[in-house]
């Protein structure tokens, strides 16, 4: 276990809001209980002094607190290199393993395992997975082939396939067009909802998108489907395929029971929702990248199979 301190200072439009409140919607990772706890305790102390949960904080307060952080976990770091060339390294990201170091992760990221390694000593990351998401991972060797690439990607000229399994019998076909947002009273400021029609009119961040589905597979009262993304807005697969009713199996925030993100933060995941769960992690894998090559114009298309852990879930009885 280590130590780490965070200090920060209140904005202005969080001015009024429970300690506790402000807490939990700043650091999600954290239910609005264990921050009470922590509270109680006094670990969190205000221009200060120990405060209390009900303390209605104002602008300007300089907010304070350690907490003990569990070791790094063991991750898998076995990078396979999809592609290089001079001025590109593409890989197959393992499923877990971070793309740069944030949080509890120091040292067991893509970018830090391929410096370490002697594969890429600057690598420029091109685009973002999330640490459970595996599959293609693309970065360049220099700014010039980065900011070549980054103008591919704003052009519109890039394709985005997904593999992902999800709860139900999928529909063979669904075109997801509306819009991603959130909601002010949402206890997870990360989450993300999906509706066609018009939104709530409490809804902040309201973004278009437009996600395609193809059904490949069902087994076992789950589907594997194929993603075309054609907008690239946070959490677009999971929000939208929650709130059409299919969840991502192995989804912790957007999938089948709501309190499973908040006892994963806890620690405190039962035998049974791993059962629910059915695999340790959200089962969305970046399938492929098609697009013209930045520096040659050549058709580029990057594809990583489809991981074993995803596999095995069509497969058996």
């Amino acid at each position: 276990m280590r130590i780490e301190t965070k200090k920060f200072v209140v904005a202005e439009e969080y001015a009024g809001q429970r300690l506790d409140v402000y807490l939990t919607e700043r650091f999600g990772k954290f239910s609005r209980n264990e921050w009470q706890k922590r509270i109680d305790e006094g670990a969190i102390r205000i221009n200060g002094h120990v405060a209390r949960s009900s303390r209605k904080i104002r602008a300007g307060d300089a907010l304070e607190f350690s907490y003990s952080m569990r070791d790094e976990p063991e991750v898998d770091t076995q990078i396979t290199i999809l592609h290089e060339d001079a001025d590109f390294l593409i890989v197959n990201k393992p499923p877990g393993l971070p793309v740069h170091p944030s949080g509890i992760y120091k040292t067991r990221t893509v970018t830090t395992v391929l410096a370490e390694t002697g594969v890429l000593a600057e690598p420029y990351l091109l685009h973002r997975l999330d640490r459970e998401t595996s599959g293609v991972l693309a970065l360049a060797k220099n700014r010039k082939a980065a900011a070549r690439f980054q103008k591919i990607l704003r052009s519109g000229q890039t394709e985005k396939y997904y593999k992902v399994a999800v709860e139900g019998d999928f529909p063979e076909h669904l075109n997801a067009t509306g819009f991603i947002y959130r909601l002010p009273e949402s206890k997870l400021p990360r989450q993300r909802f999906y509706k066609e029609g018009n939104v709530p009119p409490n809804a902040i961040e309201v973004q278009h998108c437009r996600t395609l589905f193809t059904r490949e597979k069902r087994h076992n009262s789950i589907s594997l489907l194929s993603v075309r993304l054609y907008t690239g807005r946070m959490h677009q697969i999971r929000a939208t395929l929650s709130c059409s009713g299919f969840p991502v199996v192995g989804d912790k925030l957007y999938g089948v029971d709501a309190g499973l993100h908040f006892r994963f933060a806890d620690n405190q995941l039962t035998e049974s929702d791993w059962q629910r769960l059915r695999i340790d992690r959200c089962a969305l894998h970046c399938f492929a990248l098609i697009l013209p090559h930045p520096m040659t114009g050549a058709p580029w298309r990057l594809e990583a199979p489809l991981p074993v852990d995803m596999q095995r879930l069509f497969t058996g009885p």
